[in-house]
Parts: structure tokens; sequence; C-alpha cells
């Protein structure tokens, strides 16, 4: 490749850089709507990359088609707290956003003898958001999505100075060293895999996981403090109004409810909401708890069966006041 092609490659991404920027933003925004409703744990972070990584990477590859051959102009990364969480991260970026390539390491035969870090890498084409991003479907610009777990972004954000692009030759016995630490990060997702199905056996891990759901979608409308122990006593009222076979996707029936009712939940928060003069006097206690969503989604769904179970284990008035708002 000619000093002029790569200069005329350079000059392309200078202009366009921004798109891509915009284009990174958008499919981790996306990724973060999805983990959000799949009550993944995760962490999401974009980029485009930037003028000098891409020259160097022309370079360095002596790369024959560098605008087509770079594939990370728009990069994302996924951080799932363990290995447990990869493949649920896994099917939410194949389901959703049909990836025109990945590579996943993970299934290579062999290499159990060699400390070494897994890609888990997923291309997605700008046609593959949701029609409201605003991306065409023949917009064939496209993004890099990594999948990590927390450790092993810890090391590879290490590895990345140090080995990957290093400033000079490494010693060999320095080389091994932070290969080694590859161990360590293996050990741990291993071990936090392990506590976390551990304590997904627990009797309340149910009622665990959707309070912490109701929190997240709470705290979208309100900045204020509860009462952990009331929202965890109304909240397992509120799970016996649900299908028993539902119930295990109850966090997600949540997200989607809060997504359809937005508008009409922020006017009763900011009318009635716990920083209002209404709430401030005390009234409507239950609109300044997050197990005020998971009340209103029961009101929508199934107003008779809350009621029967609700005036068998807690006091009518708190239900009455819900009830009047919605």
């Amino acid at each position: 490749m000619t000093a002029e092609a790569r200069d005329e490659a350079r000059q392309r991404y200078v202009a366009e850089r921004p798109e891509y920027e915009n284009l990174a933003k958008a499919v981790a925004r996306h990724i973060q709507m999805l983990a959000v409703k799949e009550q993944l744990g995760c962490t999401v972070t974009y980029r485009a990359k930037d003028v000098g990584s891409f020259v160097k990477k022309i370079l360095e590859k002596n790369l024959a088609d560098p605008w087509n051959d770079i594939h990370d102009k728009a990069g994302v990364r996924v951080i799932v707290r363990h290995s447990g969480d990869l493949d649920r991260a896994v099917r939410l970026i194949e389901d959703n956003l049909t990836p025109s390539w990945s590579v996943d390491d993970r299934k290579d035969a062999g290499g159990e003898d060699v400390l070494r870090y897994p890609r888990l890498h997923f291309q997605i084409r700008a046609s593959a958001l949701p029609l409201d991003f605003g991306y065409k479907p023949d917009d064939d610009r496209s993004c890099e999505v990594q999948v990590r777990t927390a450790a092993a972004d810890l090391w590879a954000g290490m590895s990345h100075k140090f080995l990957y692009k290093p400033s000079g030759e490494l010693p060999r016995n320095v080389r091994r060293s932070l290969y080694g630490l590859l161990a360590l990060v293996e050990v741990y997702d291993r071990e936090v895999e392990r506590a976390v199905a551990e304590l997904a056996r627990l009797p309340d891990h149910l009622l665990n996981s959707v309070v912490d759901q109701a929190e997240k979608i709470y705290y979208t409308f309100c900045a204020t403090s509860y009462n952990l122990e009331l929202s965890r006593e109304v909240l397992a009222v509120v799970l016996q109004a649900v299908d028993e076979g539902e119930r295990p996707k109850y966090g997600e029936m949540l997200a989607d409810f809060a997504t359809r009712e937005r508008h009409r939940l922020a006017q009763i928060y900011q009318q009635y909401g716990p920083v209002t003069q209404v709430g401030a006097e005390g009234s409507f206690v239950l609109v300044g708890q997050p197990e005020g969503i998971a009340i209103f989604e029961r009101l929508s769904v199934a107003p008779m069966l809350l009621t029967e179970y609700w005036n068998s284990h807690l006091p009518e008035e708190l239900l009455l006041e819900m009830k009047s708002l919605w």
C-alpha cells in the first residue's frame, strides 16, 4: 500500500470518526437496555478508535485495504461479573443484534496446557439496530463488540500496554509472569461463578433479584433512599399475585412495564413522589418505595388477585392509596 493511499485512509477516518463514535454509543446504549431487561449485570463502555491507533494498525499489519480490514473503528466492550455470565451475554447479542461474524476462542479444541486470554468478539452492523436509532437497513458500517469478565478485563488492560502494544521488547521471564496472572483470572472467575450458583439456590434468591430490579427502575424516577425491609415484605406479597411460571421472569416483566408506562409513571412521581409536598407529608408511602412499580404493574395485570393476597397480609389502606393513583 502506498504512502498516498495510507494518508487517504487516515483523512477519511478523521472525517468519519464522529460518525463511528455515534455508532458505538448507539450499540452500547442498546446493549445496556437489553441487559437491564434480561437482568444481566454488566458494564458497557464504548469508543471510536483514535486516529493514531488507526494509522498504527495500518502500518504494523501492512493492510492492503485498511478501511475494510480494520473492524474496530467503532468499539463496544461488555464486561460481565464472572464467566458464568458470558453465555448470557452471547445469547443477548446473538438474539438481538444478528452479528455478521463472531470469534469465540472458548470453542477451540486443545490448548488446555497454555495460558491465554480467549477472545469473544462480535461484528455488529449499524443496520442491525432498531429503526428508532436512525440507521438505515443498507448502512454497512459496523461496530466490534468484545465480551469479557471483570477479572479478564483487568488483565487485558494491563496486557494491552505491556504485551500487545509494548514500547520495547519485554524479557521472556517478564512476559511469562504477566501471562501467569491469567491462572489467577481463571481461578477468580471460577470461584465467583460457584458462589453465584450457590446464592441462586437460596430460598429468597427470586425475591432478592426482584428487589434489585425494582430498585433500578425506581432510581430512574427518584433519587431518594427507601426502607429495604418494607420493600422485601411488600414484594414477597406482590410475587404471590404472579403466576408461578412467570415468577423467574418477573424482573424482565417489570422492566417491560416501566418502559411501556414511563410517561404515566413519571407523572405520578412528579405529583406524588417522595420529594413532593404530599410525599413529604407522609401520604402515598409506597410511591416512595421501589415496590410501588411492582404494585402498579400488578394493578394493571391482575388487580383482583393482588387485592386478595394483599388484604391477607398487609394494611388495606396502603393498597387503596396506590389504586387511587393508578
